[in-house]
């Protein structure tokens, strides 16, 4: 590990220890090392971000474009099925949802990844139709082609583009979402490092160590931008 110290070794005469050459962000409430748990924590974090949204666009793309290309009932079915999942309070959803079946990565993850694709899926679902009545996917149709392979072949290869960007924002959200849960303890266990938890362990002390609040929100504002550069410039 890169890390200076390990995440859960705790120091109980550097309790609430400003930054210094020692400790380059400080320590908690318990004498941790804070740049080692978050460093500890950004692969919990970003790990389930990128599995929530993977999960996620894998859904939308799937129901997507069987939606867009086949239209009729199934299309018109499945987009009311979006049109309810839309009108959700996602956030009121998840405290229902994770209250009731508890809290923990397997639920975390499950409940993000069902209440995500919907809006990917309308997304990917109208690129597919626009590509669908294409000049090209028309003369491949007279030529004989089959419908799984003018959709494989042709129409979803010319929308992983748009799909790709659409992932990296998803990213963003589910990042947040993650963190904002673990924050409120509906989330991943306090016991595992994770940027939600350790600015939830912060909470008490805001005033009195302001850094506990300060590199976790610094880290997060950074990983952000960082992300919304990233799919501009996949744009």
């Amino acid at each position: 590990s890169v890390a200076p110290y390990p995440a859960e070794l705790t120091d109980y005469g550097q309790i609430l220890a400003q930054p210094s050459l020692r400790h380059p962000m400080g320590t908690d409430h318990l004498g941790r090392d804070l740049l080692s748990r978050l460093m500890a924590g950004t692969r919990t974090t970003l790990g389930l971000g990128l599995l929530v949204a993977v999960l996620s666009s894998a859904l939308a793309l799937a129901i997507g474009a069987l939606c867009g290309f086949a239209g009729g009932w199934l299309d018109a079915s499945l987009m009311r099925l979006v049109d309810a999942l839309l009108a959700l309070p996602g956030f009121l959803l998840a405290v229902c949802f994770l209250g009731l079946f508890g809290g923990g990565v397997f639920q975390l993850v499950l409940y993000l990844v069902l209440i995500g694709w919907a809006q990917l899926a309308r997304i990917v679902r109208n690129e597919v139709a626009v590509a669908r009545n294409l000049d090209f996917i028309t003369a491949n149709t007279a030529a004989g082609y089959s419908t799984a392979r003018n959709l494989f072949r042709h129409v979803l290869p010319a929308v992983l583009p748009s799909v790709l960007v659409l992932l990296m924002n998803t990213l963003v959200g589910d990042i947040f979402a993650i963190v904002s849960l673990s924050f409120l303890g509906l989330g991943i266990s306090p016991q595992i490092p994770e940027w939600g938890t350790t600015l939830f362990d912060a909470r008490s002390f805001f005033l009195a160590s302001p850094w506990l609040f300060a590199f976790p929100s610094a880290l997060i504002g950074a990983l952000t931008l960082g992300l919304h550069l990233l799919a501009d410039g996949l744009r």
